[in-house]
């Protein structure tokens, strides 16, 4: 999630930092204090639901990190799945981690995300599986799914016959999984 300083928000809105600060304390504007100095952050949607409120334009830098695509990243080894969480971040598109089927499954209903990453070989839930019960939901149906995995080959018909968009062999470049993010996105 994207958060604004105080400072961006009165520049946006070409306001002082203080008319922002007194918009927080009153109330008006959802914002986090942060420990330590107490300053604050807002997220972008906040933001943008203070925007709409207040029949204020948002701004198009705002609109832009709004549209950011989700991809759900679904990964049982830790670094590799804060590595993939990297590599979509640096690629602007919004991350969601989850390192095993049932946070997977939580995360899949609270985000729809437009691209779903996923390791066939994860704990709880098989990735075949999630696979599967994915494709079986209408309200899915519109999610790319790509199989991410060490041991792709030897799932590879059985993932294709269930409806996977792609598929990449672990370990791979990182050019490899951004472009087919990039153009499974694009279709």
């Amino acid at each position: 999630m994207e958060y604004l300083t105080t400072g961006q928000i009165a520049e946006f809105l070409s306001l002082t930092p203080r008319t922002i600060q007194r918009y927080i304390n009153n109330g008006v504007l959802k914002a986090h204090k942060l420990p330590g100095r107490g300053n604050n952050r807002v997220s972008v949607q906040d933001f943008a639901k203070f925007c709409e409120d207040h029949a204020v334009p948002c701004p198009e830098q705002v609109e832009a990190l709004l549209e950011k695509p989700k991809v759900l990243v679904i990964e049982d080894d830790l670094e590799m799945l804060k590595s993939m969480g990297r590599i979509i971040r640096q690629s602007n598109w919004e991350p969601i981690l989850a390192a095993d089927g049932f946070q997977a499954g939580k995360l899949l209903h609270e985000h729809c995300p437009s691209v779903m990453t996923l390791d066939v070989n994860i704990p709880g839930i098989n990735g075949l599986d999630i696979l599967k019960f994915t494709r079986e939901q209408p309200g899915f149906s519109h999610i790319k799914i790509i199989i991410v995995s060490g041991s792709a080959n030897q799932y590879l018909h059985t993932a294709i016959i269930d409806g996977a968009d792609a598929i990449v062999q672990k370990p791979f470049k990182n050019k490899v999984l951004i472009k087919t993010i990039s153009d499974l996105l694009e279709h």
